[in-house]
């Protein structure tokens, strides 16, 4: 509106708001044909000079965004000739916007087509009530919208206060959304994007652009070497166990790694030996509620839970959600195969669970539990064919919570029902050991996945395993962490469990680099960057990278089935961004082999190259970076600063060097090497004679 009536429109917004208001005041009206920019020019020429405002009206006028009918006025012309003729306001008008009689008063006369209109629209308004009887919500949310929608269309009149029947249709029209009419490209590029539900995919690749921007990685410190255990010892195994469960060194206790950064996440832990026939029990002991924060209470009471009971060897850590895996948790529920049911009673902090399993020489199998020492009955009935001739191990999942078992057989926390006995009191022979640890590093192997979304990684990676069962592979991916989360009921909190899963794996890969063990790590891994530095925390280890690339056929038609599956689709931006950032891996420092398991590498280069230009066509130009202005050099110094005061020569002396130390460097540049100060700052510490005793009020 502003460029419309030949003025500047380039300031700050109470500026602008006060030389839009003084131009509708003085009947400035807008400029719509060839003829009408001479009349326009004639106006401003004859209008004298602003007078500066001696006095202000105690009430100031408040400035409410509104539809105006100008938005959808035909395309706006540029007014460049009429910029320097522009109305300039008083720099005490920027403070606040006063009345329009005020205004009006101060003011020489007009031509009498400009008082005419102001007198025309000051007869619209009523002046009996003050303007500062908006609604306040109704000026926060315009506000709100302003800052939000970034249309120029949509401009700040000067409203003028109204009855209460028109202040409630003003509230109803600043809580819709304004329309968008005649907004230009730049305008469109601001406009706020509607909300996406983000995938799996833009947490990982989110994940990975970290590595992308932090420094050359340094070698890591050797870790040390994990304690051997023996053979016969009977504890928990710290082999066995969820790489977020951390075991203490006795083996006969432990707890959640992660418990303050990822509340959701449950940590398990088998025992290391087991037993396929007799009668025997374990105690467990729910030691201590872990504070770990609450996303919701509301919707999730069960913050802290243990889950304690048996399953066979090479199931899954998460005792009770696959087959062959019985548990009985605090809340009162025995769960198998992923489904709960009510059994016993809910027992808490302090409480000792015990566990008794019976295998008959026929095969049938009874489990139960106590509760202090008290029965709570037969949990669960398998038959000869379940088990299958495997042995039942000792198992624990824990949720915010620490827990111990107990290793003494000659003293246990309760009596043991008749007839049972711990897995200590079993002769050896009776005894089933699980896998031990790798030798060396040497012998483990970390396969890393390597490929565009969607393209079969996960799949190999999962019939790899199948194939190997003797490796024992630990599986570092999203879906593996989401596995050990579970969302409470009626809560809405996957994009926070998927965000949460991303960063855990960037935290377990640290981890697993310090244990002897075999992995997968299933990323898309797309970025070099991230692929160093995985690779480098796994230094002794056999490296490989496997990079899954299939044909261009294949690759759509796997798309389709996983978004089938997930019920999410990928963003074309994000694929066609996936694509040009891809660079496949190479035999180097890092890698020791690269296989490439359905195209052959000459054949996935050449895909990619061809994937890579047609992304860069249908990608958008990135936007120009602004250079950083540099500071004003004039501008008044601080006595102690740099330019003079006890250290200037000490500065000037480094500048010479070349080092700039001068007041347009980057005040940001070193935010992340130091730690914020968190103490109480006094005035009473400080030398006031090095600050100057003009800023503290004392006289010199």
């Amino acid at each position: 509106m502003l460029t419309e009536r030949g003025l500047d429109s380039k300031g700050l917004k109470a500026e602008l708001v006060v030389r839009l208001i003084s131009a509708i005041e003085a009947g400035v009206e807008p400029i719509k044909g060839g003829n009408e920019e001479g009349n326009v020019s004639e106006v401003m020429s004859i209008e004298p000079a602003e007078e500066p405002l001696k006095s202000h009206s105690p009430e100031s006028v408040q400035c409410v965004r509104t539809q105006s009918p100008v938005c959808t006025s035909p395309p706006k012309k540029s007014m460049n000739a009429y910029t320097d003729q522009s109305t300039q306001t008083d720099p005490l008008q920027l403070c606040s916007c006063t009345a329009p009689g005020a205004i009006a008063a101060q003011r020489p006369a007009r031509t009498e087509e400009a008082v005419r209109c102001g007198e025309d629209r000051k007869q619209q308004t009523n002046p009996q009530h003050s303007a500062a009887a908006l609604h306040p919500v109704a000026v926060a949310t315009a506000a709100t919208e302003d800052a939000e929608s970034g249309c120029s269309s949509s401009v700040l009149a000067f409203s003028e206060p109204e009855a209460p029947q028109q202040q409630e249709q003003l509230l109803h029209r600043l809580s819709n959304k304004p329309e968008m009419v005649d907004s230009t490209a730049e305008e469109s590029r601001e406009l706020k994007r509607p909300y996406e539900e983000r995938g799996r995919d833009y947490y990982e690749f989110k994940e990975d652009i970290h590595y992308n921007r932090a420094k050359t990685p340094e070698l890591p410190p050797e870790p040390e070497e994990e304690a051997e255990i023996d053979f016969d010892d009977v504890r928990l195994d710290s082999y066995n166990c969820d790489l977020h469960f951390e075991v203490d060194s006795d083996g006969s206790s432990g707890q959640p790694l992660f418990w303050e950064k990822f509340p959701l996440l449950w940590s398990g832990c088998r025992m290391t030996h087991g037993f396929c026939q007799g009668k025997v029990g374990f105690e467990a002991k729910f030691v201590k509620r872990l504070s770990a924060p609450a996303l919701d209470k509301s919707s999730d009471p069960d913050l802290h839970v243990l889950r304690v009971g048996w399953s066979v060897d090479n199931t899954s850590l998460q005792l009770g959600e696959v087959e062959l895996s019985y548990g009985f948790d605090g809340r009162g529920r025995i769960v198998t195969a992923g489904k709960e049911e009510v059994f016993g009673e809910p027992f808490t902090e302090g409480d000792v669970i015990g566990c008794y399993a019976f295998i008959s020489e026929t095969g049938e199998a009874k489990l139960s539990f106590h509760k202090n020492g008290r029965s709570l009955g037969v949990a669960f009935h398998l038959n000869s064919s379940t088990l299958g001739g495997q042995a039942l191990y000792p198992h624990v999942l824990c949720k915010n919570c620490s827990v111990s078992v107990n290793l003494n057989p000659d003293t246990p926390w309760h009596p043991f029902p008749a007839g049972f006995c711990t897995l200590l009191s079993l002769p050896p022979g009776q005894r089933t050991r699980a896998l031990l640890l790798t030798a060396s590093k040497s012998e483990c192997e970390v396969l890393m996945t390597v490929g565009l979304p969607g393209s079969g990684k996960t799949h190999w990676a999962q019939d790899h395993m199948i194939q190997n069962p003797k490796k024992c592979y630990n599986l570092l991916s999203t879906n593996s962490i989401l596995n050990c989360m579970r969302e409470p009921p009626g809560a809405n909190h996957r994009e926070l469990m998927l965000q949460q899963a991303t960063q855990c794996v960037s935290q377990l890969i640290k981890r697993a680099a310090t244990k002897r063990r075999n992995y997968i790590l299933d990323q898309a891994n797309i970025y070099p960057s991230a692929r160093r530095h995985k690779m480098l925390c796994f230094r002794g280890y056999r490296r490989k990278a496997v990079v899954v690339f299939p044909p261009d056929e294949v690759w759509k038609r796997r798309l389709v089935l996983r978004q089938e599956q997930e019920g999410t689709a990928l963003q074309e931006t994000s694929l066609l961004k996936a694509k040009v950032s891809f660079t496949l891996p190479e035999q180097g420092e890092h890698v020791d082999e690269v296989m490439f398991v359905e195209l052959s590498s000459d054949e996935a280069l050449k895909l990619l190259t061809h994937y890579k230009e047609e992304a860069r066509q249908l990608l958008p130009t990135p936007p120009k970076r602004k250079k950083h202005k540099q500071g004003n050099q004039n501008r008044p110094i601080h006595q102690c600063g740099w330019r003079g005061g006890p250290f200037s020569s000490y500065y000037t002396s480094q500048k010479a060097q070349g080092r700039s130390y001068g007041c347009s460097s980057d005040p940001q540049r070193y935010r992340n090497y130091y730690r914020p100060y968190t103490g109480q700052w006094s005035l009473s510490e400080q030398n006031p004679s090095c600050y100057g005793s003009m800023y503290y009020g004392f006289s010199s």
